[in-house]
């Protein structure tokens, strides 16, 4: 019976974790907060990194509505610019007819030019090339005429005068160019 009972009693107590199982609790306890605060912290540099790259796209599009903006201050009257372009031209051709009869043109002519100077104000240049060289990029060249007294491809005559607005062209000038 004896021998029972040391039975019995060995297989009813539940054994002592040792020693060492219990240090290696701890140590995987560690293990798992060093693991989360590295993963937190991870995270948290994903988010700085996040936050930075939000930050850089904010201020380039705010550097980009500011360009839009002065841009479209700039040319917000082109349309009523080119419409007046044929009124313009109308000034001209009355002064010219008027000139050809002998009528009084100063009415006209102080109309014109202080149309011309408030557009001007706002940006507007006049193009008138004559004796200048030919550039395609403002110029429009609507004949070529032999001339031995000048360089080739150097504006002869005017014939209608070109417009830009803050270096956008309008209208190309109209010219005769040497040959």
């Amino acid at each position: 019976m004896s021998e029972e009972k040391d039975t019995q009693t060995d297989s009813d107590v539940a054994p002592d974790p040792a020693p060492e199982e219990g240090l290696a609790g701890s140590d995987n306890g560690q293990e798992i907060d060093q693991a989360a605060a590295q993963a937190s912290n991870e995270q948290v540099n994903e988010l700085r990194e996040a936050l930075l790259r939000t930050r850089a796209e904010m201020d380039n599009l705010e550097k980009r509505t500011q360009r839009e903006l002065e841009k479209a201050r700039k040319f917000m009257f082109e349309g009523v610019f080119r419409d007046l372009l044929p009124v313009i031209d109308s000034l001209d051709r009355g002064l010219e007819t008027a000139a050809e009869q002998g009528l009084e043109e100063e009415g006209l002519a102080l109309t014109r030019k202080l149309l011309l100077q408030t557009l001007e104000r706002h940006g507007l240049e006049v193009l008138s090339p004559e004796g200048e060289s030919f550039d395609p990029q403002w110029h429009e060249a609507m004949s070529a005429q032999p001339n031995s007294e000048v360089p080739a491809e150097t504006i002869l005559m005017v014939m209608q005068k070109g417009y830009r607005l803050n270096d956008r062209l309008l209208r190309p000038a109209r010219v005769v160019i040497s040959s």
